[in-house]
């Protein structure tokens, strides 16, 4: 029997840089699979597509200084309020904090790349199908640069094998690619979790997943 055809993501792109807006747009527009719905040029604009056009994913990018770059993700952050099943995806120069405050806002859904780190159109519209299935994705260079800037927390409680594991799932990975990644076996990956959703107080998540919760624990910890 034949698989069935996957549906059609709706895609907005949204920024107030003519090349970023129209480059994003006209790449993702040749993509089969991929309906681009909406070039927006404003925050106001992007909010109303969002109502008027359905999209299951926005694609923001930002290209400007960081005033301006904080006005962009405060829309988004609205955006996720106002439309909490739409994908947000962020294409930055840079900017752990801005995907922090992203995840802030709700778990899932979410994907920050650094554009000078997309090697190749298949990373974006593997970002975008993610934030559609409302999972979380960000560059693994956002991940680091976190874990660079850790204090003191609860994730000290975690022994350095369990902080590889979370620093995998904060990078979107699954229980599979993670072993992989690790060079480990998925039942050990699994064990691990367990102890990170027990030491991180995440065990009994009723309304967010908890591999989503222990991930914005882990992002908390690096925020300003």
């Amino acid at each position: 029997m034949a698989e069935p055809a996957q549906a059609t993501i709706r895609v907005i792109v949204a920024s107030d840089f003519f090349l970023t807006r129209e480059g994003l747009g006209c790449l993702l527009a040749g993509v089969p699979g991929i309906e681009v719905v909406g070039r927006v040029d404003s925050h106001a604009a992007t909010l109303e597509a969002a109502s008027r056009d359905q999209p299951d994913v926005v694609v923001v990018g930002i290209r400007a200084g960081r005033a301006a770059s904080e006005d962009t993700m405060a829309a988004a952050r609205l955006l996720r309020s106002d439309h909490p099943a739409v994908g947000v995806v962020v294409v930055a120069l840079e900017g752990d904090h801005f995907a922090l405050e992203l995840l802030r806002q709700g778990p899932g859904g979410v994907a920050f790349l650094l554009d000078d780190r997309i090697s190749d159109l298949d990373v974006l519209t593997g970002a975008i199908a993610q934030a559609r299935r409302g999972q979380v994705s960000l560059d693994p260079a956002v991940v680091d640069a976190l874990v660079r800037r850790r204090g003191g927390s609860r994730l000290d409680e975690l022994t350095l094998r369990e902080l590889d594991v979370l620093a995998e799932m904060a990078k979107g990975y699954r229980n599979s690619a993670i072993a992989e990644n690790l060079s480990v076996s998925v039942k050990a990956v699994e064990s691990h979790a367990t102890s990170i959703f027990r030491k991180l107080g995440v065990t009994d998540q009723k309304r967010v997943d908890r591999r989503v919760a222990a991930v914005i624990a882990y992002l908390e910890t690096f925020g300003r």
